[in-house]
């Protein structure tokens, strides 16, 4: 009776984002849009090496089932200018790969089979992946915007 109970639980815990099916009034609305936590608004992340792989990190959502993660190459989001998506991710951190240096836009929302929609979507923030053409040199300080 245990194993059966802990199965049922642990069945209905285990949301399928693909079945989520947004717009019944009959459940509450969703609460306000995840936090971004980092990378920060403009922030230059110092890493010259390419391909690498960045941690997108925001502040989870209680009762929220999964997130959508969009990255952009531009600050207007768009199909055309869309980097990754991640439509079902289970926690408040995705890792993505970038082989390519420039400006980057990310943002996220939340589901749950609990809420009548998604959250709204959280605002669009901009991180720099720099040039490795632009390193500098050993005996070169950094700009004062590259230094932390």
């Amino acid at each position: 009776m245990r194993r059966l109970l802990l199965a049922a639980l642990l069945l209905t815990a285990c949301q399928d984002p693909f079945s989520f099916e947004p717009g019944n009034p009959t459940k509450p609305d969703p609460p306000g849009p995840p936090v971004l936590k980092w990378p920060a608004d403009g922030e230059l992340i110092l890493n010259y090496a390419y391909p690498q792989n960045l941690t997108l990190e925001w502040h989870a959502i209680r009762g929220a089932g999964f997130y959508q993660v969009e990255v952009h190459t531009d600050s207007v989001p768009s199909q055309s200018t869309l980097h990754t998506v991640k439509p079902d991710v289970p926690d408040s951190s995705l890792t993505v790969r970038f082989s390519r240096w420039g400006f980057y836009y990310w943002r996220v929302r939340a589901a749950s089979r609990n809420w009548n929609d998604y959250t709204a979507w959280s605002g669009l923030r901009r991180f720099i992946l720099p040039n490795p053409g632009d390193r500098p040199h050993r005996n070169q300080r950094p700009s004062t915007a590259q230094r932390r």
